[in-house]
């Protein structure tokens, strides 16, 4: 009988006299073979509580050594792989998907790993493969919020919103408190132009967080936003607010604060606001833009030097900028400098020549310089460029002044056809009607721009003349009272009614008439030509040739 020698195998004991298994077990660690015959398929769950605990404090390299541990104990482990599968996403791996596919192959009915696989696509951009995914989640559990969550979210970005809203809707009725599905849903009604519906789920999000955080900030940008574009400069005001509050140096908000400022004529307020906004951020070039416009709607010559001042600083800043060249132009336009104006307009148009903005601009100036064909010329351009119902409009005023009536009636006619609300358009082909002498359809015409612009004087005093020539004396009348109403220093408006109370033998009033518009237009030789006739036929003869006579002298100036 022969004696075989063994080797040791005694445990090593620490200084403090316990017993040290850090060794072996790393060993075991590092052996795959020991892994699979000596240790128990428990052992795997020991790992995997490992891994997941160096996944809580940040170190992945040790984490996905446990779960590989775990994984060569027990090669069926659905949830070691799919842990697996997080942790080489953390880690920027290009191997995740294995892992998940591996999860799923040994649990068909891992909802998680659905769900996470559903998430990967998504970031990949591979949406249809991500909302097949959602699908199978929603198979196992049909009533998941997070899953209809996902596959809304998914279906914003393929721009399938109504489908998008079916699913967010789906997910607030299951948790009604769900904040982050009412956010979702409002951004999606947005892109649907349902604006009402996104202003009430952007309501609901802020009462759900009442709480300081980025979503709530977030929200008040949108629905701030959302109000601008709507027209409601207060309701935008107050979110802006708020949101400046949240963010006290964001100088692109206080930025968006001056431009909701000017829009509600708060003129003070925006020139503060813009000029927080440049000293947040320096060379800011819109905000500088944004400044002029405003000191550009002061309308005083010195709000004009200074508007010229921040475009030219804009420029400084940026030479190319093809806003600051455009609006330096307009502002040059407004005080009569044509020649520098043209030259703007002319940089901006060398810069791109798609900018159609400066093209109409400079049609306008070749317009008022009496360059019909390079004015025609250019508005052309920009029409190709840019076909909207104010640029029809534009060129069809154009063709009116080359004597072409046919053709301005016909971009007239676009511009209604592009914009049937735009009464600009509607207003030009009435008048167009007018010299025409078609008075019926002028005032059809007239009648769409004042529906479509209850506050366009111009508009309601021609339909009133119009109607004088149809012989409507009432509704003349009653549309002279509107046009005086709208705007109680036009001269012009209150010697046309004169001359209507003239026709209608009420001499008194139209007496009364004309010496209010010539005390707003003292040199007006009408207007004292046509009191002379009032007085007469008061038989003030005495007055009524003094008014003749002053009558001739301003004619003979």
């Amino acid at each position: 009988m022969y004696l075989r020698r063994c080797r040791s195998t005694a445990i090593p004991i620490s200084d403090t006299g316990e017993m040290d298994y850090k060794s072996d077990l790393y060993n075991l660690g590092k052996n795959p073979k020991v892994l699979r015959q000596e240790m128990p398929k428990s052992a795997a769950e020991v790992y995997f509580l490992i891994g997941k605990c160096h996944v809580e404090s940040g170190n992945y390299p040790s984490a996905l050594e446990a779960l590989n541990s775990a994984i060569r104990i027990n090669t069926s482990y659905a949830e070691a792989y799919f842990q697996r599968g997080l942790v080489r996403i953390w880690v920027k791996s290009n191997r995740p998907l294995l892992d998940f596919n591996r999860a799923l192959a040994y649990n068909p009915n891992y909802f998680q790993a659905y769900l996470t696989r559903a998430a990967y696509f998504g970031m990949k951009g591979r949406y249809s493969k991500a909302m097949f995914n959602c699908n199978e989640a929603l198979r196992i559990q049909p009533n998941s919020v997070r899953a209809y969550l996902y596959r809304g979210a998914l279906k914003f970005e393929i721009r399938n919103y109504e489908l998008g809203v079916e699913d967010l809707s789906a997910a607030i009725k299951l948790d009604p408190l769900c904040s982050i599905a009412y956010y979702n849903r409002a951004v999606c009604y947005q892109h649907l132009k349902k604006d009402k519906l996104a202003l009430t789920d952007y309501g609901i999000v802020l009462l759900l967080e009442k709480e300081l955080n980025q979503r709530r900030f977030q929200v008040l940008l949108n629905r701030g936003l959302l109000y601008y574009q709507s027209h409601d400069f207060n309701n935008a005001l107050v979110d802006f607010k708020l949101a400046v509050a949240d963010s006290p140096d964001n100088a692109l908000l206080y930025h968006t604060l001056g431009l909701c400022y000017h829009r509600n004529n708060q003129l003070n307020e925006a020139l503060q606001s813009l000029t927080k906004s440049m000293s947040l951020k320096e060379h800011f070039t819109q905000a500088f833009i944004s400044r002029g416009n405003v000191y550009m709607s002061l309308n005083s010559s010195e709000g004009y030097k200074k508007s010229k001042r921040d475009y030219c600083r804009a420029l400084h800043y940026d030479p190319t900028n093809l806003t600051a060249h455009t609006n330096l132009g307009i502002a040059l336009q407004s005080y009569g400098k044509m020649n520098e104006a043209w030259k703007q307009f002319t940089a901006a148009i060398q810069i791109d020549e798609t900018c159609y903005s400066a093209l109409e601009a400079r049609s306008i100036v070749n317009l008022q310089m009496g360059h019909l064909f390079g004015a025609f010329c250019d508005i052309n351009t920009a029409v190709k460029l840019h076909p909207t119902s104010t640029m029809l409009t534009n060129r069809g005023v154009i063709q009116q002044y080359m004597k072409d009536p046919a053709n301005a009636m016909s971009d007239f006619q676009q511009a209604i056809a592009a914009d049937p609300k735009y009464s600009l358009a509607y207003f030009n082909a009435a008048n167009l009607y007018f010299n025409m002498r078609i008075f019926e359809k002028a005032l059809r015409y007239y009648d769409m721009a004042v529906e479509n612009c209850r506050d366009d004087e111009g508009a309601v005093l021609n339909r009133a003349i119009a109607k004088v020539l149809l012989k409507d004396y009432s509704g003349a009348l009653a549309d002279f009272d509107t046009a005086i109403a709208l705007n109680p220093f036009a001269a012009h408006s209150y010697f046309n009614r004169g001359n209507l109370y003239l026709t209608m033998c009420k001499n008194a009033e139209a007496e009364e008439d004309y010496r209010k518009a010539l005390s707003l237009q003292p040199n007006d030789s009408s207007s004292y030509s046509q009191l002379a006739v009032a007085l007469g036929r008061q038989f003030k003869k005495d007055e009524a040739l003094d008014n003749y006579k002053l009558a001739i002298k301003l004619n003979e100036r």
